[in-house]
C-alpha cells in the first residue's frame, strides 16, 4: 500500500503477553487517549480541528512525503468519529476489522495486558490505579462490544466491502513476497488459527470504505 513507515520503532512492536512468542504481531504506532500519541481521539470533534488532528498523525513519523499514512486507533470505530473522519477527509480511506467480540476479548486476554506492552489500554481501564480489577475488564468488554456494533451499523449504513485476506486478495494489492512479506503472511495465518485449528479459521474480514482505487 506504499506505506509511510518512519513510525516503526522495537518499542512500539506487539510481541504477545509474556514477549517470546517469536512473533511481532504489531509494527509501528498507535493513536489510543492516555498513550504517547492519540489524547483526545475518543471524541475527534470535540477535541481537535482538522488542522490539529493531522499534526497529531503525523507525530510519530519521522520522515514525511508523499506516501500514505496507517493511522490505527480503537476509537475510529465510535460512529461520532467515523462521521467526523467522513466529513473532514472525504478523500480518505477508512479501513476495519470485524471479529466476534467473543473471539476479541479472549483473544486479548491471551496476549495483552492494559499498560504492560503495546500498544497501552490505559483508556481502558475504569479504575486507573489496579490494572486487575474486574471493572477493567468489565469495561473493555463493554468497549469491544460498543465498538463492534458501531463498525456493523457503519457497514450496514454505508458501501463497504468486506474481503478476508487471503493470498488471492493480498497479490491483488501487489504484495511482494520477499523475506518479510511471506513472514508477515505467516503470522496472519497463525493468528487466524488462533491457536485451536490446523487450518485457518479466517475469522477477522476487512472492511474497506472509500477504497476502490485500492481495490480495483
Amino acid at each position: 500500500m506504499n506505506l509511510n513507515k518512519s513510525d516503526r520503532r522495537g518499542d512500539r512492536e506487539e510481541t504477545g503477553k509474556d514477549g517470546d512468542t517469536g512473533c511481532v504481531h504489531h509494527k509501528g504506532a498507535f493513536w489510543d487517549p492516555l498513550m504517547e500519541f492519540g489524547e483526545g481521539f475518543d471524541d475527534l470533534e470535540k477535541n481537535h480541528t482538522k488542522e490539529s488532528f493531522k499534526a497529531e498523525c503525523l507525530r510519530p513519523f519521522t520522515e514525511i512525503n508523499d506516501q500514505n499514512y496507517l493511522i490505527r486507533s480503537h476509537f475510529f470505530a465510535e460512529t461520532k468519529n467515523l462521521n467526523w473522519l467522513k466529513k473532514n477527509f472525504p478523500n480518505n480511506k477508512i479501513i476495519l476489522v470485524l471479529r466476534d467480540t467473543k473471539l476479541c476479548y479472549e483473544g486479548w486476554n491471551i496476549a495483552m495486558t492494559f499498560t504492560g506492552n503495546y500498544p497501552k489500554y490505559k483508556a481502558w481501564m475504569k479504575v486507573k490505579t489496579q490494572e486487575q480489577h474486574p471493572l477493567n475488564y468489565e469495561k473493555l468488554k463493554m468497549l469491544i462490544e460498543k465498538h463492534d456494533k458501531m463498525i456493523r451499523e457503519f457497514v450496514r449504513d454505508h458501501d463497504c466491502y468486506i474481503i478476508q485476506p487471503n493470498k488471492t486478495f493480498i497479490n491483488r494489492l501487489g504484495y511482494v513476497w520477499d523475506d518479510e512479506g511471506r513472514e508477515e503472511y505467516e503470522k496472519l495465518i497463525m493468528v487466524h488459527q488462533f491457536f485451536k485449528s490446523e487450518v485457518p479459521m479466517f475469522d477477522a474480514p476487512f472492511v474497506f470504505y472509500n477504497c476502490d482505487e485500492l481495490l480495483f
